[in-house]
């Protein structure tokens, strides 16, 4: 599967989409909409990592369609809906058992901590782009696509 032996460090985004535990559940998925990413780690203005907050939790906080508009808006927040104590890994983790981790668990990302402070995230597209790169070249040109492209 994953042919060279690759950390969780070499792959993972450094510059991580984060959600405050106070912040309101709207905010947290016009956020995550914004950016274009399934969920988020949840973390203290200190970068102590405290939870994750998918889009499955944010949607389970709306209210339903036929609530009014009059209703005032739900004043949930991140933390109220996260999970807590998310599964994570470290840094110098094996990239072939962080995929074992996003595969047995069904998460997409897994957030990266060093301690309890956040370093990054791998999400199962970031380990499908550093498969795609390891690939020889031949194995690339060989590929059907690329022959029904010449």
């Amino acid at each position: 599967m994953i042919t060279m032996l690759t950390q969780a460090q070499d792959v993972m985004k450094r510059m991580v989409i984060t959600v405050r535990p106070h912040m309101p559940v709207d905010a947290a998925a016009a956020l995550l909409v914004a950016h274009g990413v399934t969920s988020a780690p949840v973390v203290t203005a200190e970068g102590m990592l405290r939870g994750m907050v998918s889009e499955v939790d944010l949607l389970r906080a709306q209210p339903p369609p036929d609530t009014p508009r009059s209703t005032p808006e739900s004043t949930a927040t991140a933390a109220d809906v996260m999970t807590p104590r998310p599964v994570t890994v470290r840094p110098t983790d094996d990239l072939a058992d962080v995929a074992a981790v996003l595969l047995d668990r069904g998460v997409r990302a897994v957030p990266v901590v060093d301690g309890e402070r956040l370093v990054g995230i791998v999400s199962r597209r970031d380990i499908l782009t550093s498969i795609a790169r390891q690939r020889p070249a031949r194995a690339r040109r060989d590929t059907p696509a690329a022959a029904s492209a010449s």
